[in-house]
């Protein structure tokens, strides 16, 4: 099979699917059974996971993607229209790493929670930044102001401590906002 035809976004799953078919191979599963098993595959719930298309816009909640590096294999999984959704508990890192990838693949970043003043003076200049303050507000926002083939992306780099139980409980309220979007006429 191609890496084409993996169901799941992202450099890094086809990594993670490449090791894990050599294991399989290993352990004597057929190569036909491996690519079977993998074209089956779905996201893990809060990983890359894609929610919605409304009004032609998708939307992907990886609201697991709670560190830079996350956030950065996160972008990287889209070739660019991005409405990227970052923010939360800061965690004391460095958002400065995030600056070339969304100058090169985002629209803005939408930014909420207890580090968005950080993450703004980090990421000043690179991309547009919306002062989005929740993640209600930063849905709405981007999905005003998408087209159809944006993308909306919930990868927040940060802690989801200050306005959520936890990266699930974080994950579920976007799906819910997401759900409940109207069609655009």
């Amino acid at each position: 099979m191609t890496a084409g035809e993996i169901p799941i976004r992202g450099r890094h799953n086809v990594e993670n699917v490449l090791a894990a078919s050599v294991a399989a191979a290993r352990a004597g599963v057929d190569g036909a059974a491996i690519a079977a098993a993998v074209r089956t595959f779905h996201a893990v719930e809060h990983r890359l996971e894609f929610v919605r298309k409304a009004g032609g816009i998708d939307f992907y909640n990886d609201s697991k993607a709670t560190s830079v590096d996350a956030t950065l294999k996160a972008i990287d999984a889209f070739p660019g229209g991005l409405w990227v959704i970052l923010g939360g508990k800061d965690k004391g890192l460095d958002y400065a790493a995030l600056r070339d990838p969304l100058a090169d693949r985002a629209h803005a970043a939408l930014l909420v929670g207890a580090a968005a003043a950080k993450i703004a003076s980090q990421l000043e200049g690179a991309v547009p930044l919306v002062d989005s303050q929740t993640i209600e507000a930063a849905v709405v926002y981007a999905y005003a102001h998408g087209h159809a083939g944006d993308t909306v992306l919930l990868a927040p780099a940060c802690a989801s401590f200050d306005q959520f139980e936890d990266y699930e409980h974080r994950g579920r309220t976007f799906k819910q906002i997401v759900q409940q979007l109207p069609e655009k006429s």
